[in-house]
């Protein structure tokens, strides 16, 4: 499962390559707006979702993309559920780091920041919050599938396949 999400995440980079050069500055340059502004990360940047659908070669390439995003990561929530329940932080972290990578990938911004600053903290403090990093997780991952969702539902409506 993570040789798949690697391999998810080494594709949609290599798609985007050809863009980076018109895309990333943009993108950073409306993180550290957002940033400067003290806005809070969208749940998905809608622009990093159209950037993909482009490099699609089929309407259904994004439909296949979100599908697997949301399949791996809810099988990487509950291998990171199983590592914490054993206060295995080495196995969390390399779980959180896949998880990071895929939202990355997907425009997940708000998530891909709240795994930069998990993966900052020491191990000590994963373990005293475990609870806490749980629901957070979970509840960052819903809020996304219906981001993803609804984004399906509307492209969905837009070109009369509702």
């Amino acid at each position: 499962m993570i040789a798949r999400l690697r391999g998810f995440t080494t594709a949609v980079r290599a798609l985007r390559g050809a863009k980076a050069v018109e895309t990333v500055p943009a993108a950073a340059g409306a993180r550290q707006s957002r940033a400067a502004q003290g806005e809070a990360a969208p749940v998905i940047n809608p622009a990093t979702l159209a950037d993909l659908e482009g490099l699609g070669s089929s309407p259904a390439f994004i439909d296949k993309l979100i599908g697997v995003f949301v399949a791996d990561n809810v099988t990487l929530m509950a291998k990171m559920e199983s590592a914490l329940g054993a206060r295995n932080v080495a196995e969390f972290r390399s779980h959180l780091h896949a998880i990071k990578g895929s939202a990355t990938s997907m425009g997940a911004e708000r998530l891909t920041g709240y795994c930069r600053d998990l993966g900052r903290r020491s191990d000590a403090e994963i373990r005293l919050q475990i609870p806490s990093i749980l629901k957070r997780m979970r509840d960052e991952l819903a809020g996304i599938r219906e981001s993803l969702e609804r984004y399906l539902q509307e492209r969905r409506n837009s070109t009369g396949q509702a």
